[in-house]
């Protein structure tokens, strides 16, 4: 009988053709900003310059793009536009109150935020971890809030791409209390997609829980979740955020703009001694997602 022998080297290439090897994260420090790549492209970057109030409405908020699947731009929205404050991943109250003096770093007209330094960079094949510390201070320099913000980026299947934003808020020493507060268009965190979707608004759609109701004001009462379905660059995009049940303040109310400014709006305070501790997940897919695919996400990210 005749048998073929194949040399290792072609039998190792096989396997690998067979058994494609998952992509690495890593990340990469690049001017004002720290990117994370999969397999050398673009997931996620996050501004880290130092504010510079010479550069004010450049450099004022701390905030995460999220990028399209091909690495080539991010699908979020960054300074300028409608509402230049909104950008990509961020986190923030309209007023927060400290030492009896209220500041507002939402829409950062006397305050901003300013990255102070990382604690972690992990990137794995499977997941990659970036952990930072940012102060929250007016323009006149008072510091308003100690924040860790911890990224985490992961894949599900079906090409999902899971980001959990999770947040630990603490007042400085020796403020006492700081109240966190706003309404549901300007307080909470927040998701922002690229500017062009302003452009052409009827295009947005938002699945909402069974049983929720859009109200009046474009918001979404007593809901963990909302999904924003718009267009950017021709292309349809699934972004759904989500609050874990974790949340100290009980279910939160959602804001679901139009032009794609979509998020949890709840209203803490900060006891010394004590940090809160905020969790978030954002699911983003190029696939749709119906309101039973997002209940399923839901319910597995309440279980962690």
């Amino acid at each position: 009988m005749f048998r073929q022998i194949i040399p290792a080297g072609l039998f190792i290439m096989a396997i690998l053709i067979s058994f494609p090897v998952a992509a690495e994260f890593s990340f990469e420090e690049r001017p004002g900003e720290l990117v994370l790549l999969d397999g050398g492209k673009p997931w996620l970057s996050t501004f880290i310059g130092p504010y510079d109030p010479a550069r004010r409405d450049d450099t004022y908020k701390v905030f995460t793009h999220i990028y399209n699947f091909e690495g080539t731009a991010p699908i979020t929205k960054g300074g300028g536009g409608k509402y230049p404050h909104h950008r990509g991943m961020f986190i923030g109250w309209k007023q927060t109150t400290v030492g009896g003096h209220t500041f507002n770093p939402w829409e950062m007209s006397d305050a901003y935020q300013q990255h102070t330094g990382w604690l972690r960079q992990e990137a794995g094949a499977e997941k990659a971890v970036q952990q930072q510390k940012v102060e929250w201070r007016g323009n006149d320099g008072t510091l308003l809030v100690n924040e860790v913000r911890t990224i985490s980026a992961s894949r599900l299947p079906d090409g999902l791409r899971v980001f959990d934003f999770e947040s630990t808020l603490a007042p400085p020493e020796g403020t006492g209390k700081v109240e966190l507060r706003g309404d549901v268009q300007h307080a909470g965190m927040h998701v922002r997609l690229a500017n062009e979707v302003s452009e052409h608004e009827d295009t947005t759609q938002y699945v909402i829980p069974e049983g929720a109701v859009e109200e009046e004001n474009v918001q979404v009462k007593g809901v963990w979740w909302v999904c924003c379905s718009a267009i950017v660059e021709g292309k349809r995009w699934w972004v759904l955020h989500m609050t874990h049940p974790s949340l100290p303040t009980g279910v939160p109310d959602y804001s679901v703009r139009k032009y794609a400014r979509f998020g949890a709006f709840f209203e803490p305070d900060l006891e010394p001694g004590h940090p809160l501790d905020l969790r978030f997940r954002i699911v983003v897919s190029d696939k749709p997602l119906d309101r039973k695919a997002c209940q399923q996400l839901y319910e597995a990210y309440s279980r962690l």
